[in-house]
């Protein structure tokens, strides 16, 4: 029996940990440090604040977008992919549902901690708007994605920026990462039907490569010498993504 409870509970962490993509949440941090280093310019950076808020805050609207995508996707998931844990019945819709809603009050509470709801409450805005059916339109769709990503880079920013205005490169910075990911947004669609030319691997692949992205970004904090180059340690990331997508499909 207490073998049987120990198995089930395995399973079920196992279930969450696909719902949410485990390997996708590799490449959240870096969105959050490269504004954060991006933003700083010359000033101190607070490395508690953005360890124990910015950062959880950015993986807590992450991940709750990604929970309400297979929500929200559950017929087209049923017919595309029933292995996920939604169709399969492994998680259900309203548990999902409760997790979804808790991670975006824990990371907006964490957000309004470093004086960041003006890029938290657009963020949510984006988030709902695209997993409500705004997805599926053309353009629109892959552009909000390309806004919710930005959004996280620009949480890490609001650390070090003054007031609302945030400086030229934490702006490029967020232009590039949200153009990189509405661009493959739009090459995901229809990933899983037969005959796609972007399959699941392919999408994966691509999302992998946000890492050596971020680490740029986080390179061209050139003021921030030689903070800048922690972003090197994401490369440490890559072998690790690769490792998890192959149990964890990413896409």
């Amino acid at each position: 029996m207490r073998l049987k409870r120990f198995l089930d509970r395995r399973f079920k962490v196992l279930a969450w940990l696909r719902l949410i993509r485990l390997p996708n949440l590799l490449t959240v941090p870096g969105d959050t440090l490269a504004g954060f280093l991006l933003a700083a310019g010359s000033s101190a950076l607070n490395w508690p604040r953005f360890f124990l808020l910015a950062l959880p805050a950015s993986l807590g609207f992450y991940t709750a977008g990604v929970i309400l995508n297979d929500i929200f996707d559950f017929k087209e998931d049923h017919r595309d992919r029933p292995r996920r844990p939604l169709p399969k019945g492994d998680i259900s819709r309203e548990n999902a549902g409760m997790a979804a809603l808790f991670l975006i009050g824990f990371a907006a509470f964490a957000a309004a901690f470093f004086d960041a709801m003006y890029v938290a409450a657009p963020l949510i805005v984006c988030i709902g708007l695209y997993n409500i059916g705004l997805k599926r339109v053309p353009v629109l769709g892959p552009v909000l994605m390309g806004l919710c990503r930005a959004g996280n880079l620009l949480l890490g920013a609001a650390l070090s920026a003054h007031g609302v205005a945030f400086p030229t490169p934490a702006l490029a910075g967020a232009a590039v990462l949200g153009l990189y990911i509405a661009t493959v947004t739009q090459l995901a669609r229809g990933e899983a039907r037969p005959g796609a030319r972007f399959t699941p691997r392919h999408i994966g692949q691509l999302l992998r490569m946000l890492i050596p992205l971020q680490t740029l970004l986080c390179l061209a904090a050139f003021p921030q010498f030689p903070r800048n180059l922690l972003g090197l340690l994401l490369l440490a990331l890559l072998p690790l993504h690769r490792r998890l997508s192959r149990r964890y499909p990413p896409s």
